[in-house]
């Protein structure tokens, strides 16, 4: 009997297509009467599960949320962190980028911080009256252990452009932030209270165990729970989601193609006070940071 011969077209091999990526975010807590309800945590609980594979993202997106709002208490951060971020964190897969968002009340836009101070954060108490002394500091942070500054070993400037091209901005490298809707920056200081101390323990984590890798980055979000210009406090959340998953895949992409393995020299930073002064001015820097 003769041979049967298929006429289907012989399939291309299919393309290799990115492992995915789990991505650990946390969120703040309330903080004073005037913010029983932290946007950073509104935003961080209704961020979605998975961020699945597209043409612009090629890379699919695990999102783990931490199960509960971090309580914008000192020692509770500084027990916290250690045991959620790897290698004591079981969680599976493992994290490979960390993504801390914060109440930053007195702005109007979103920051991604750059870095974070590892002294400083004695002036303000916390929820319930704590303060973490430059003593204490130095106790738990040896300076022959660890740089008085650090910062993410993420490249900021190409994260940043990413971020502002997943938003729709037809010109990311725009120095009109007016222009700009919804407006994200870059800023060089987390500030001196729970937003910078998370950062800094979270940076200072990583340093102690590879210091050239530090996949950790530390989002601003203004206050977003109160009525103004005719927007809901639903409809202005969900800008703040967007704002955030839009970060989140330029992280991702930006670990993918452009790495997180810190350059020489980039682990201390903000370490000139004209430069520190500079820098608070452009970014409006306040006290109101949890």
């Amino acid at each position: 009997m003769p041979r049967a011969w298929s006429t289907a077209a012989r399939q291309p091999p299919s393309e290799k297509r990115e492992e995915p990526v789990t991505i650990l975010v946390t969120g703040f807590g309330p903080f004073l009467e005037k913010y029983p309800r932290n946007t950073s945590w509104e935003i961080a609980s209704t961020l979605p599960a998975l961020l699945p594979a597209s043409q612009d993202n090629p890379t699919p997106i695990h999102i783990r949320v931490h199960h509960a709002p971090v309580r914008v208490a000192y020692d509770n951060v500084l027990e916290l962190v250690p045991s959620l971020l790897p290698p004591t964190n079981k969680l599976y897969p493992t994290p490979s980028i960390i993504l801390h968002i914060g109440l930053a009340a007195g702005r109007t836009f979103y920051t991604l911080e750059n870095g974070a101070h590892g002294r400083g954060y004695g002036a303000i108490p916390d929820v319930d009256g704590g303060r973490f002394t430059d003593k204490a500091a130095e106790e738990h942070f040896p300076p022959s252990e660890f740089p008085t500054a650090l910062q993410t070993s993420f490249q900021s400037e190409d994260v940043l452009e990413r971020w502002r091209t997943n938003l729709g901005y037809g010109t990311p490298h725009s120095d009109d932030l007016k222009e700009l809707k919804p407006d994200v920056r870059i800023s060089q200081d987390a500030g001196n209270f729970m937003c910078g101390f998370i950062y800094w323990n979270s940076l200072a984590h990583y340093f102690s165990l590879k210091q050239d890798e530090r996949p950790v980055m530390f989002l601003h979000v203004p206050d977003l729970t109160t009525e103004d210009g005719g927007k809901s406090v639903e409809e202005k959340l969900k800008v703040g989601r967007e704002v955030a998953i839009a970060l989140i895949k330029a992280l991702v992409e930006s670990k993918r193609t452009k790495g997180i393995i810190d350059a020489a020299g980039r682990s201390r930073v903000m370490t000139e006070e004209e430069e520190v002064g500079k820098e608070r001015a452009a970014a409006g820097t306040d006290v109101n940071f949890a």
